[in-house]
């Protein structure tokens, strides 16, 4: 299993970088349909690569903030995506990924390449989960986290929806043809199939999944950060995977699998305690600026 291995430099950065974000929860309407919050659109971003001179699309990824113990009312802030995003159709690590994102002061997108394969983390308990996350904090970047809370565990009463709640996903694009412009996408749809089972996800093998309807997804979406109706808010069900390999059954057709946030959770969770402990052991000032 990859080991969660942060070194101190890394947890100062990204602790140092980041004040305390809990951004506005998603909430429902007093019909009940969705509403997404501007600041919410920010928590995702892009996954592009270069080929022929041309930007191509790979797929989604978005910000989770953790709580730090060590430090109160400050956070650890982690990029996250579908693991088989980071590799190529055989396998093995993609090169020359960049991160799409909107710039703060200038309101345009801008390109920022992303580590290898090999320096993100997995998760801790089941490694071919397909999730991956690593610490960053992009500077000067329009970003806003997604925020612990806001993620549905394995205890969470709204961890397994019901049948129809209404569910909605966030991709990045770049729109403009002289000028660039960063947009997130909002797309809905309902939620078809709320315990996960069994699915062959293609670059990525068995996976627990669950279902949405609506979801007829292109392949940048891999990766999309998906909230589903929990109460009078929304939470982060899972991670949308574009590249399922569903039954043959025509009833499954036109449904997107989804990876439950547990996975995130856990993932990101043993990062922020790991990076806490680092804190703790090294000579981080009590105060950071």
């Amino acid at each position: 299993m990859r080991k969660v291995t942060l070194s101190i430099a890394a947890a100062v950065v990204a602790l140092a970088s980041i004040l305390a974000i809990a951004p506005n929860p998603l909430r429902a309407d007093e019909n009940g349909n969705g509403t997404v919050p501007t600041g919410t659109l920010r928590n995702v971003a892009g996954i592009v690569t270069h080929s022929g001179g041309r930007s191509v699309q790979v797929g989604t990824a978005f910000f989770v903030a953790v709580p730090s113990l060590a430090f109160p009312g400050r956070s650890f802030v982690y990029l996250v995506t579908a693991h088989h995003n980071l590799l190529d159709g055989y396998g093995k690590p993609r090169d020359g990924l960049l991160l799409t994102l909107e710039d703060s002061k200038t309101g345009t997108m801008r390109e920022e390449p992303l580590p290898l394969e090999n320096r993100w983390v997995l998760d801790p308990n089941e490694e071919k989960a397909d999730v991956a996350a690593i610490p960053l904090t992009p500077q000067g970047a329009s970003i806003a986290p997604i925020a612990l809370a806001s993620l549905l565990g394995s205890d969470d009463p709204f961890a397994r929806p019901e049948t129809g709640a209404q569910v909605y996903y966030l991709t990045a694009a770049t729109v403009g043809v002289n000028q660039h412009r960063f947009e997130a996408l909002a797309r809905f749809g309902h939620v078809s199939v709320p315990a996960p089972a069994d699915t062959e996800v293609i670059g990525a093998g068995l996976q627990q999944l669950s279902y949405l309807d609506g979801g007829g997804a292109p392949g940048f979406s891999s990766g999309a950060p998906v909230f589903v109706s929990a109460g009078l808010r929304f939470a982060l069900w899972g991670i949308l995977e574009a590249n399922t390999s569903l039954n043959t059954d025509p009833v499954f057709s036109g449904l997107a699998g989804v990876l439950p946030a547990k996975y995130v959770a856990e993932t990101v969770k043993k990062m922020g305690e790991v990076q806490d402990k680092t804190l703790q052991g090294s000579k981080a000032p009590a105060k950071l600026e």
